[in-house]
């Protein structure tokens, strides 16, 4: 009976967290507040909410935490040394004056760039690039900041430093070439939405006389410090080729990009001048991801908390919740909008609970639970939810109503979710 009762507040408070999140919530400390209620309830002794749930815990996700940093620090390296403007002053010269083939072209080039760049500071600074163009050549803002938000969404199935976070709540599961193979079909699919979405709002404005041909006019011009070499155009891809093909662990092969790209950009001519860019360019980095990294330490301690008091929560929704992957599957598929708001399937979110709950009944294998997890944070909430951190700054930046670009991208974000989700299941969740 007392099990019954905890249990039942347990889920109580689960829904609170729930809608605390929906409602734009401070999730570190909705996190921490909630594994302290949950250990309270559940009765956890003192001794382990020391040692396991607040300490050891958060050690544990110290390699994770070294990988998002030096992606970070990689990131803002290629915004810094003037690489990201580079490729994309090339790809704007190589469309020329044809409004739909930039908006093509530079989408997928900024795909690219974010299968190894990370961290918010990349994804502004890259964007305050790419928007003005697309502005200027008279895409409308919709559709200039929907596909932009794809096309970041787009790089990150690949992202080492992106995807390292799961590796905190599913141990078990790797970035080997098994994943590789998915992540690559995966970026495939999603790009290919992407085209879709482009083409057809293109040809709506179309129709509707709301394109206009203009060349990029001068003022918005991508600008670069100094005349960089063709060359650089690898810098962005030497992480992710070292981890795949050469097996090198992330920070190596991130270390050996900012390198890489400091020395080509002529930024390791003086020690002076290489000590400063190498500072700026970490401490930018780590500033882009410090707020990311707090929320990630609450989410393991609200999961370390939820491992205790996993078998009250077996015992009460063990005859309710469907043991069944495909049935779970389905659900996700159909429900899928609940990711938008840090909803329940947003594991970064108020799902991280859910993500625990279904750990704790023991009946779905952690390569199941990653594979489903893994793709509503990137195809629901990075493409189409106003919560994310730079989405909010685009909204502001282009001036648009978060309704507006709910209405315009999720759709688009939704299949792409249920297409990729059915791969995953197939290839990496078995």
């Amino acid at each position: 009976m007392i099990d019954i009762i905890a249990g039942i507040l347990l889920l109580i408070t689960f829904i609170g967290l729930i809608v605390y999140c929906m409602k734009g919530g401070n999730l570190l400390i909705g996190f921490i507040f909630t594994a302290i209620i949950w250990c309270i309830i559940g009765r956890v002794p003192i001794s382990i909410v020391v040692t396991k749930i607040f300490e050891a815990s958060v050690e544990n996700y110290g390699k994770t935490i070294a990988i998002i940093v030096f992606g970070a620090w990689f990131g803002r390296m290629l915004v810094d040394t003037g690489i990201a403007s580079y490729i994309i002053k090339k790809t704007v010269e190589l469309a020329g004056d044809k409004p739909l083939i930039t908006m093509l072209l530079l989408s997928v080039v900024c795909a690219l760039i974010f299968t190894s760049a990370f961290g918010v500071g990349s994804v502004m600074a890259i964007g305050m690039i790419v928007l003005p163009i697309m502005f200027s050549i008279g895409i409308d803002k919709k559709t200039a900041l929907g596909t932009y938000m794809l096309a970041v969404a787009a790089g990150m199935y690949l992202n080492i430093a992106y995807v390292n976070q799961f590796f905190g709540v599913f141990p078990h599961a790797k970035y080997n070439d098994k994943y590789i193979h998915f992540a690559v079909i995966a970026t495939v699919v999603h790009v290919v939405v992407m085209i879709a979405f482009i083409l057809f709002n293109y040809m709506r404005a179309k129709k509707t006389s709301k394109v206009h041909a203009w060349a990029v006019s001068a003022s918005t011009e991508v600008k670069e410090v100094k005349p960089l070499g063709w060359y650089c155009m690898i810098v962005p891809f030497v992480p992710i080729i070292m981890v795949s093909l050469f097996k090198w662990q992330p920070v190596a092969a991130f270390l050996l990009g900012i390198f890489l790209g400091l020395l080509f950009t002529h930024n390791l001519v003086s020690y002076k001048l290489a000590v400063e860019k190498v500072q700026k360019t970490l401490y930018d980095g780590i500033a882009d991801s410090g707020l990311l990294i707090g929320m990630l330490y609450s989410v393991n301690i609200f999961q370390g908390a939820a491992q205790q008091v996993s078998p009250i929560l077996q015992h009460v929704l063990g005859g309710i919740i469907p043991t069944t992957p495909v049935v779970i599957l389905i659900a996700f598929c159909v429900l899928a909008p609940l990711a938008l708001f840090r909803g329940p399937l947003m594991i970064w979110g108020s799902g991280i609970a859910l993500v625990s709950i279904f750990q704790a009944m023991g009946v779905f294998s952690e390569q199941f639970l990653f594979a489903l997890f893994l793709i509503p944070p990137v195809a629901i909430v990075a493409s189409s939810c106003p919560t994310q951190s730079w989405t909010m700054w685009g909204l502001s930046y282009a001036k648009l109503e978060p309704k507006q670009y709910i209405k315009t991208n999720l759709p688009w974000a939704w299949s792409i979710l249920i297409i990729v989700e059915l791969i995953a299941f197939a290839m990496i969740g078995h």
